[in-house]
């Protein structure tokens, strides 16, 4: 009797505290609305490279009829709602190899466990045309009955892109399709706007305008999935709404009234943003300026030995993600040069984590450019990158003393300067 009484008050305390932690977690239901929000107003472009020019994409082309024939220039692109669906229904059909597809799911995490998808085909992307008319004129059409003929839909002309637009006005004016997105609930059918832009150099541009909200605590909270896919697979960035708000990731911490929440995503199950309010002695690492910065290790260039942030203690240290084959980053290389050889190592120390590089590139550009601070590879480390949620290149960090983050994205003519006031503020 005795035996069995301590096991019900164990039983009850396991009990206790499984539902403690459970409660942690909250569960919001997302209402969808039309517009941008306060989010960047990001675009995708309609590619005029042929789909059989793409190599083993091209196994997924599907044949379309109906392009104008007084296009001068035309190519059919796919415009995709859900980019794991897409892949996975292709892979089923035999369009893409095995060790492709496993490439994709690590390299586009994809996630058979999380959501149910399709084995079927199912209306998971769009076919859109574009072209050039016999007057030089920018065209396109979008296939919205999805019968792969495009002569029973009407020819549209894109508005050049601008400073300022009317975009509710364009929304308005933007042809709707009805997108199916696969859950563990069965195939959802979300209806759609398609806003296409003209740039200046002669290219289409694309994006789904549409955001989420909810509320929490009398807060209004909005939700962007980055305006480019349907699914939050890749992105699902949140932000109170007011005027001071940040956007805050996934995996990163909002503060709504006094207390810290990590941004655990969308379920696209349930349509449900999902937080976890964290307790307030937890040490908390996060990519956010005013956080620490969670620690690393990552192999050197040239020999076996690591590096950590802790080899850094007691100096700044500029961390900087960057690509070899990135224009913007050699852009920057003379910004980093100056302000590298004129500030002291004692003081600020430079690290480069090259991303989607090899070593022989990476050890190219380091010639060809003559850096002299060190590099790494982001292949050499443990999900470098993805625990600093880099996403654009480039991407810096300046870490202090004790680890936190202190600013973000410095760069352009005036780094040293920017570098030499962080030095000042944090002797």
């Amino acid at each position: 009797m005795k035996k069995l009484l301590i096991l019900l008050i164990l039983f009850n305390l396991f009990a206790c505290q499984k539902e403690s932690k459970k409660s942690d977690l909250i569960h919001l239901k997302l209402k969808e609305i039309e517009g941008y929000g306060p989010f960047e107003k990001r675009f995708g472009f309609l590619d005029w490279t042929p789909l059989t020019e793409k190599g083993i994409w091209g196994n997924t082309k599907v044949e379309t009829t109906g392009t104008p024939k007084n296009w001068t220039k035309s190519n059919v692109t796919q415009v995709w709602f859900d980019a794991h669906q897409f892949a996975y229904q292709n892979y089923k059909q035999g369009n893409l190899s095995d060790e492709f597809f496993n490439d994709l799911k690590v390299s586009w995490k994809i996630d058979l466990n999380k959501r149910k998808l399709s084995e079927k085909p199912i209306n998971c992307f769009v076919h859109v045309a574009i072209g050039k008319n016999q007057n030089d004129e920018l065209e396109y059409i979008i296939d919205t009955n999805y019968d792969n003929d495009f002569s029973d839909e009407q020819i549209l002309k894109p508005t050049p892109r601008a400073f300022e637009l009317d975009y509710q006005k364009l929304i308005d004016n933007s042809k709707s399709v009805v997108a199916q997105i696969s859950t563990n609930n069965g195939i959802k059918e979300k209806e759609i706007k398609i806003l296409v832009l003209s740039t200046s150099d002669g290219d289409l541009i694309y994006n789904f305008p549409k955001i989420a909200e909810t509320f929490y605590q009398e807060n209004r909270i909005l939700v962007s999935n980055g305006f480019s896919n349907l699914t939050y697979d890749d992105k699902s960035l949140i932000a109170i709404d007011n005027e001071s708000s940040e956007f805050v990731n996934f995996n990163e911490f909002i503060e709504i009234d006094n207390k810290l929440y990590k941004n655990l995503g969308v379920d696209i199950n349930s349509n449900e943003l999902r937080l976890q309010e964290m307790p307030e002695d937890t040490i908390l690492y996060s990519s956010r300026v005013g956080f620490n910065a969670k620690p690393f290790v990552v192999k050197q260039l040239e020999s076996n030995d690591s590096l950590n942030l802790n080899f850094f203690q007691d100096k700044l240290l500029y961390l900087e993600f960057w690509g070899t084959w990135c224009a913007p980053c050699i852009n920057e290389i003379p910004n980093l040069k100056k302000a590298y050889d004129e500030t002291d190592r004692n003081d600020v120390e430079f690290l480069g984590v090259a991303v989607f590089d090899t070593k022989e590139m990476l050890k190219s550009a380091i010639e060809k450019y003559e850096i002299n601070w060190p590099q790494v590879l982001d292949a050499d480390s443990d999900k470098f990158k993805e625990n600093y949620n880099v996403t654009g290149y480039p991407t810096s960090f300046l870490i202090d003393k004790k680890g936190k983050i202190i600013a973000k994205n410095l760069r352009g003519e005036k780094l040293l300067d920017t570098l030499n006031y962080y030095l000042k503020e944090t002797k």
